[in-house]
């Protein structure tokens, strides 16, 4: 928040009080999505005020920061798993536009739920997401380091949204 108290002391902007009145975890990440979305845009980065733009980018930074706590990507670990993925994606309406040029899948940690081995997709960023992501609504089957991955990410996201730890 300091960055963008500086940013709104020299240049009054939105997401100062979107993120300030954020009530949860799923707000403010939003709310810095959508921040992160105009640093790196003519809403804020293309000013003609070097302060502004040096900001815009250190916010930016920030941001990609949050991005690597609250979403994962995952990748399938054999051609028959990437098949199976295709098939369960394929199902859901946006589902062709969820995977990567890279192949991978990355979901958001906020929206998702693992239940054994099957984790159930609610949002995605691909090549054609808006910067708040797509949401979508499938299951895929992991295999068991991908599901041990995921638990550990998701116990991550469960004590910060108990307010036992802060995101970073």
């Amino acid at each position: 928040m300091a960055l963008l108290t500086a940013l709104h002391e020299i240049s009054p902007n939105r997401f100062f009080n979107m993120l300030r009145d954020a009530a949860n975890v799923d707000e403010f990440y939003n709310a810095a999505l959508a921040l992160g979305y105009a640093a790196n845009s003519k809403e804020l980065r293309d000013t003609y005020e070097e302060q502004v733009h040096s900001l815009s980018e250190d916010i930016r930074r920030e941001v990609e920061e949050l991005n690597s706590f609250f979403r994962i990507k995952l990748f399938p670990s054999s051609p028959s798993q990437k098949q199976s993925w295709e098939n369960f994606v394929s199902r859901d309406l946006g589902g062709r536009y969820a995977f990567r040029d890279d192949g991978s899948l990355e979901i958001s940690l906020l929206d998702a739920k693992l239940s054994d081995s099957v984790l159930h997709v609610k949002r995605v960023w691909s090549h054609v997401s808006s910067f708040g992501g797509s949401l979508t609504d499938f299951k895929i089957k992991l295999d068991a380091n991908q599901v041990t991955e995921l638990r550990t990410r998701l116990a991550e996201v469960r004590r910060i949204r108990s307010g036992a730890v802060l995101p970073p």
